[in-house]
């Protein structure tokens, strides 16, 4: 039924319960919990919006900052590492992943880990996910705009040669995984708890599995 599985990163291959506490703590410690904020803030106000390229997404992003490259340093050489080794202490992949990742690679099916944050390579290993599980690998800014963008849902199914159609998302976020997916007619599988074991789940769906 699905030639390709689409998988969010955080809150549905592990679960992140205490994630934005730990987060918040972390910059606090640094003095940059003013930068969070506004950081949070930005991310909501560009939801969706398409930019064409990661290079305009991202000017986009930190000119919205005060000091944007400031900004910018801060957000790739402080935030994201501190998210990083936050997840290599604290999280794992949810029990039900390496199973699955298995099972959909001897099934003929393509694993995609698809994030609305950059550092996915480094914030997979941080968890355990071993990267040969995934045929590929996106995070939204490079694709032009973050989740819901219509045209960076469209984007990620040309580079992986898949229609719509023929992919499945899942997530954990009906507001953005959801409808992205939805945007450009790809079924949505919701992820309510990443702890729980989607097996099940998918095999109501897509009975090959």
């Amino acid at each position: 039924m699905y030639r390709a599985v689409i998988f969010d990163l955080d809150g549905t291959l592990y679960d992140k319960s205490g994630l934005a506490r730990r987060l918040i703590i972390s910059q606090l410690r640094r003095g940059r919990l003013r930068m969070l904020k506004r950081e949070r803030e930005i991310r909501k106000e560009l939801r969706g919006q398409h930019f064409g390229s990661e290079e305009a997404f991202y000017d986009a992003f930190f000119a919205r900052f005060d000091r944007p490259e400031m900004a910018r340093r801060w957000y790739f050489e402080e935030y994201m590492p501190d998210m990083v080794a936050i997840l290599r202490k604290h999280y794992r992949i949810a029990p039900w992943v390496e199973t699955m990742m298995l099972e959909l690679r001897t099934n003929g099916k393509k694993v995609v880990v698809f994030s609305d944050y950059g550092f996915v390579q480094e914030k997979l290993a941080a968890i355990g996910f071993r990267l040969e599980w995934a045929d590929s690998l996106f995070d939204a800014p490079s694709l032009g705009g973050l989740k819901p963008c219509k045209e960076a849902f469209a984007k990620l199914c040309r580079e992986i040669g898949c229609p719509p159609s023929e992919c499945l998302m899942v997530g954990d976020r009906p507001d953005t995984d959801g409808a992205g997916a939805r945007s450009v007619k790809m079924p949505f599988l919701h992820v309510k708890n990443a702890t729980l074991n989607l097996t099940p789940n998918l095999q109501s769906i897509n009975p090959k599995l």
